[in-house]
Formats: C-alpha cells, structure tokens, sequence
C-alpha cells in the first residue's frame, strides 16, 4: 500500500446505513482500506493546512450551522477512470442528497481554504479499485440514512482514521 495521505487531514461523513454489511462486502474485495476506514462521502480530499483542529471545527460548525440533518439515498454503481494513476474507481452512487453534499463541499473549500470549487466533484462512496472498467459487480440495494454530522480526521501511518471531531 502506498501511504501517500499519512499526516494529512481531510472532513468526511460516515453514513450510518443498516445495510451497510452489503457495501462492506464489496470494500472487503475491492477496496485495500476495507479494514481500517469505513465507507464514507469525502466533502474535503487529504489536505495539509495550518489551521488548528479547534479553528477549523469552528469554521466547519459555523458553515453547518443553516444545514439541517438530511437525507441520502445511494444506489447503483459507477466504475470512473482516474487517468492520473491508471486505475478505476468504484463508486456507489447517490439518487438522494447529493446537492446538500456539494453545497458543503463548496463551502468548505471557498469559505476556509479560500480555494476555488473542485469543478467536477461529484459526491460518492467509494468501494474500491479494478483495472477493468467493464467488472462486474452486483448491488441491487438501495442505502439510505439521515446525515447528521460530519467529522473532521487525521490519517495515520497505516491510512487509519484518526478522528479529532
């Protein structure tokens, strides 16, 4: 494994779906981090930055504060090439919710990074890697949840989440 995010910060939401076993048994044959970061919809990509874990818990509330808990409804799978790295993605996508999410993605990057709008974010769980893009993979299930939180971690050495809220 390549631990290129090790030190790195990045802002996350778990989703809590009660079928999520199903998405896990997916990971658990695509995705090398399976074990050691559970299914997530990633609203900041790894990112080193000065700013103090208290300041940017205050910048991220300050910019929730008008969101309410919402919905997100997932089905379906994408397989996306990443042209940079030669391999393809997995992800399952979203039939419910996915504007709120790129709101805050939004957000986040022009209110605290002070940095321009990733253009072609597209909210996701990711479930792993292949190096075909015709794979064939089965997921009929529809995942749905309420957000309610969001959290801000740490990756460590091995790629495990270090959560610090």
């Amino acid at each position: 494994m390549n631990y290129i995010n090790k030190g790195r910060r990045d802002i996350l939401i778990f989703p809590r779906f009660e079928n999520i076993d199903k998405i896990q048994r997916i990971r658990k044959e695509y995705d090398e981090l399976y074990e050691i970061l559970p299914p997530h919809i990633t609203l900041a990509f790894p990112f080193k930055n000065e700013i103090s874990n208290e300041e940017l818990k205050n910048k991220i509330e300050e910019i929730l504060k008008e969101i309410k808990p919402f919905k997100i409804r997932c089905k379906g799978i994408s397989i996306k090439e990443d042209k940079r790295v030669g391999i393809f993605y997995i992800f399952l996508d979203f039939i419910e919710g996915k504007d709120i999410i790129k709101e805050i993605n939004k957000k986040i990057y022009t209110e605290i990074f002070n940095k321009p709008i990733i253009e072609n974010y597209e909210p996701h769980i990711t479930l792993g890697t292949t190096n075909n893009i015709n794979e064939k993979i089965e997921l009929d299930e529809e995942f749905e949840t309420i957000v309610n939180s969001v959290v801000l971690e740490t990756i460590g050495e091995n790629e495990e989440s270090i959560i610090e809220f």
